[in-house]
């Protein structure tokens, strides 16, 4: 369905090449190389040509058209010139270029185009506005090789002051203007040929094959290359009921078929075509990814049943399947199913493929010792994963098992921002500390005779210390991939919901206390610091204290209607 032009036409009228699929309004084109032209070498030689409007059938009633009419007065027209390459070769080559030139004629109204008898005369560039592109007269002039557009496109060039466009493709509307689209999954050529029509009559280009300049995929299947290509780079993966809904409101003049709002209406959902099995999980956590797993366009089915396409596993339970996996089965850990959902895309399966945990692959994780690749985040996860298997199994650990926390809980605020829940805590239980690299709080040098005042000192250093790690760590965990742009599927948060969540942070440095710390005498006051930052903590800490509460109802709020933003939490 690839877009081609023709440079001549059999009747030897003007050059029809859709301008929307050229990079500029002048190209000199040959067999075998196509560059620029100029303009001016163009209107040199350009013949002499009448252009004009023709109102057809309903479209010359509508008073709205007359009136749009008069105030555009130049129309896109295409012209050609034939020349030879070099006085040396016989070769030709053509100019083509679409310039502007004046509507000098009144626009004409008509029924029929034998009223006209000089439609196809190579003397007129003649558009014909068609209110109905279902009707005979429209099969008619499209067989006659004539320039048609429907009144969306009259008013909305008047409304914006454009010119009437040139489209060697009769042009209803632009509501998908500048749009590149490629299809995937279609098996029936009719409805293929339908949406490529449709398309064209929005002003949209069709792309056979998937390249950069793509805008969206339509797809009728989440497998094959083209829908894997989409989702890496990002691109919008929609059904086809938005060609059709957007063909709908083809006569809304200021409808854009890429808006937002309007095309996640006709998104693909991540697990569309997949049926999911879940092994491993409390019931809690089953139902909550069942539940999500139907939200998501997918379906759940017992483990074992033969229609299954994904088994999700627990790794951090599940030892060893209860069963030997059709080939056909994809066995993947359950961060490929939050993250399919945060990035509201099916993600590829080979990066979360399930492997048993075994004594032997010991030698496996030794290999994952390098980690300066773009996944080291998840070789480092999964090298920490795979050597406390191998420490339980010998009994070996010396920090309890670490558990998950269910579905129904998947953030506590509490937790996050208690100053108990330190880092130092954190590794006491077995975990890694996600904070950003700071100076070693124990690092500090301990004095000869360890007084009183030193310890209150440094208990409360710790504290702070601590304190502000966990912010610290809020801000790089949550905060930084939740701004940053460019996020697949679009952002999780709006703007003044992640401003509500995270604006009331203090921005808290706890140098001096080190400092103090580090070269301690019993000379030194810790109020000494706090009455330094005294006007600072008075205008940092109020908003923070005050809008804490509307900051966890935001985040409970989100974590409930946002099923993305749960599954961001889920993989964080």
């Amino acid at each position: 369905m690839a877009d081609s032009s023709t440079l001549v036409s059999e009747t030897g009228r003007s050059l029809l090449a859709d301008s929307s699929v050229l990079d500029s309004k002048i190209i000199e084109t040959s067999k075998e190389n196509v560059f620029h032209a100029t303009v001016l070498d163009v209107e040199e030689e350009m013949p002499q040509i009448e252009t004009r409007v023709v109102l057809v059938q309903e479209a010359g009633k509508r008073e709205e058209l007359l009136k749009a009419l008069e105030t555009i007065k130049i129309m896109e027209v295409p012209v050609i010139k034939i020349k030879e390459s070099s006085p040396d070769k016989s070769e030709e080559k053509l100019i083509k270029s679409i310039i502007h030139m004046e509507i000098k004629m009144p626009c004409i109204k008509t029924d029929t185009i034998e009223e006209l008898g000089d439609s196809d005369s190579p003397e007129f560039e003649t558009i014909f506005v068609v209110s109905d592109f279902q009707a005979p007269i429209f099969n008619k002039l499209c067989k006659a090789d004539c320039r048609v557009i429907g009144p969306p496109v009259v008013l909305h060039c008047a409304q914006r002051g454009e010119p009437l466009p040139f489209s060697c493709r009769p042009l209803y509307c632009a509501s998908m203007l500048n749009l590149v689209l490629c299809f995937t999954g279609f098996r029936k050529k009719d409805e293929l040929v339908k949406l490529v029509t449709l398309v064209h009559h929005m002003g949209g280009i069709i792309r056979r094959d998937f390249s950069s300049k793509v805008t969206h995929l339509v797809a009728n299947s989440t497998h094959g290359d083209k829908f894997r290509i989409a989702v890496s780079l990002g691109i919008p993966i929609v059904k086809a009921e938005w060609i059709y809904k957007a063909w709908e409101k083809r006569n809304e003049i200021d409808f854009c078929a890429a808006d937002d709002d309007f095309r996640n209406q006709f998104k693909v959902p991540p697990f569309q075509d997949c049926m999911l099995s879940f092994l491993g999980f409390s019931d809690d956590e089953k139902a909550n990814m069942e539940e999500m797993t139907e939200m998501q366009g997918g379906h759940y089915l017992p483990v074992g049943d033969e229609r299954c396409t994904h088994l999700v596993v627990e790794e951090s339970t599940v030892k060893d399947l209860p069963f030997e996996p059709l080939k056909k089965l994809y066995v993947v850990k359950q961060e490929w199913f939050w993250g399919s959902i945060q990035m509201d895309a099916r993600a590829g399966e080979s990066m979360y493929l399930f492997e048993k945990s075994e004594s032997p692959d010991f030698k496996k994780s030794v290999s994952l010792l390098s980690l300066g690749t773009p996944n080291s985040n998840r070789k480092r996860r999964r090298l920490k994963e795979t050597l406390a298997q191998l420490t339980r199994e010998t009994d070996m650990s010396p920090f309890p098992p670490r558990k998950r926390p269910s579905a129904e809980h998947s953030l506590s605020i509490g937790s996050l921002l208690d100053i108990s829940n330190t880092p130092e805590s954190s590794a006491a239980n077995g975990e890694t500390p996600k904070s950003c690299a700071r100076p070693s709080k124990n690092s500090t040098p301990l004095p000869l005779k360890q007084s009183a005042r030193w310890q209150v000192a440094k208990e409360l250093y710790q504290t702070e210390s601590n304190y502000v790690d966990i912010l610290t760590t809020i801000i790089q965990l949550f905060q930084v991939p939740l701004e940053k742009e460019g996020q697949l599927g679009g952002p999780i948060l709006a703007q003044e919901e992640i401003k509500t969540i995270f604006g009331s942070i203090p921005d808290i440095l706890d140098e001096d206390l080190e400092d103090l710390m580090i070269n301690w005498t019993e000379s030194k006051s810790i109020g000494d610091i706090i009455l330094k930052y005294s006007k600072d903590l008075l205008k940092t800490y109020p908003p923070f204290v005050n809008f804490f509460e509307m900051s966890k109802e935001t985040i409970t709020r989100c974590e409930k209607q946002k099923p993305r933003f749960h599954a961001f939490l889920k993989v964080s």
